[in-house]
């Protein structure tokens, strides 16, 4: 019998151990599949952890915003601070040269920071300085984590990052883009320029005279009551905060719009910025085709879709609900709670949520709480 030697043993042990080619593509190509498998769910796992990173993060600025309306007797915090300059000279002057100046940079995060567990920023800021001013500039660029979404790569780029945005009601858009010119060349807007239920020029009852119009009386107290039930915040001017209060949300707190998240807030630098494109949400509305019939479903301007994440991609600066989470944007109730609304939402069904009096405010039913008249201004 021949005996095989021991080099040509351990040969063929070798050999009987190793893996062929095939064998390895097939190993290989199991790996790549599991691995294919896998990837997408932790992928939605994380993306899934964002979003209720972010959720809980709004949870903690509605209740900061809701505490806050409480020490101001139930009033929700207007969403900015500003002070009107009248013309010398001019005894009964214009909306069109009323100058409002932003009052010390403050908005209504500023406003919540103490109730943000922020009372070191709030004890620092200049509350009587302008727009600009260093100091101011400087809080408003500090990073808050429960400011900003996960998911609003936006909010982490700039130190003033800000996604969450109060509501504002029913816009004229152009106004509001007017207003960012007007700041950005350095000047002071004027009352027309204003995103303010006392300056926007809606003819809801087809009278022929509206608010902040370019012929005297330059006011309609009814355009002004169906324009301010579309919003609950609105601007503060010396002590006057002309928003809603938790009692005159009729249409239940539990079903009207308090928060909801902006991937392209944060437009002007701070979180502190008072500008409406910063801080708010709102419905454009084109002013020319209002009327008596259309409070419930109000005509939008051409090119313009205010409704969630419908002009997500439309810029920095776009006044509108948006995120990057999948389908939905989180929103905060009136009462505090925390909810979802679909980018497929009904039209009409979220201008319902939106508003805080709905098809209720049909004149002349409504009564303003607290009329502001054009002096007050």
């Amino acid at each position: 019998m021949l005996k095989t030697s021991s080099a040509a043993r351990c040969f063929k042990f070798r050999k009987q151990r190793g893996f062929t080619l095939i064998e390895l593509l097939v190993v290989i190509s199991i790996i790549a599949t599991l691995m294919s498998l896998i990837l997408p769910a932790v992928q939605n796992a994380r993306a899934a952890a964002r979003q209720m990173q972010c959720r809980n993060n709004m949870r903690n600025v509605g209740t900061a915003v809701l505490a806050n309306a409480t020490k101001r007797k139930d009033r929700i915090p207007a969403y900015g601070r500003f002070v009107p300059i009248l013309p010398s000279g001019i005894t009964n002057p214009s909306p069109h040269q009323i100058e409002c100046a932003p009052l010390g940079s403050v908005n209504w995060v500023v406003d919540c920071l103490s109730e943000l567990d922020r009372q070191d920023l709030f004890d620092r800021w200049d509350f009587g300085a302008p727009i600009g001013h260093a100091g101011n500039t400087a809080l408003g660029q500090t990073h808050l984590t429960v400011l900003a979404c996960p998911d609003d790569d936006s909010a982490f780029q700039q130190p003033g990052g800000l996604s969450y945005v109060i509501s504002s009601g029913f816009a004229d858009i152009e106004a509001v883009r007017r207003y960012k010119s007007t700041i950005d060349a350095g000047n002071v807007p004027t009352e027309t320029q204003m995103h303010n239920f006392t300056a926007i020029s809606f003819d809801w009852d087809e009278d022929g005279n509206t608010p902040g119009g370019t012929a005297a009386p330059f006011s309609d107290a009814q355009d002004e009551m169906v324009t301010k039930s579309s919003g609950v915040s609105w601007i503060q001017v010396g002590q006057n905060n002309m928003s809603q209060t938790m009692n005159s949300i009729y249409d239940g707190v539990s079903n009207t719009l308090l928060l909801s998240e902006n991937i392209n807030a944060g437009v002007m630098g701070t979180w502190s910025n008072p500008a409406p494109s910063n801080c708010t949400f709102m419905y454009a509305v084109d002013g020319d085709q209002v009327d008596s019939t259309s409070y419930p479903d109000p005509p939008l301007p051409d090119g313009v879709d205010s409704t969630p994440n419908a002009m997500r991609f439309a810029g920095e600066g776009t006044p509108f609900p948006s995120s990057n989470h999948p389908g939905v944007v989180n929103v905060i109730m009136c009462d505090g709670s925390a909810r979802n609304i679909s980018e497929n939402i009904d039209r009409r069904v979220y201008v319902q949520l939106l508003t805080p009096v709905g098809v209720k405010a049909k004149w002349p039913g409504l009564v303003l709480e607290d009329p502001v008249s054009q002096s007050e201004f």
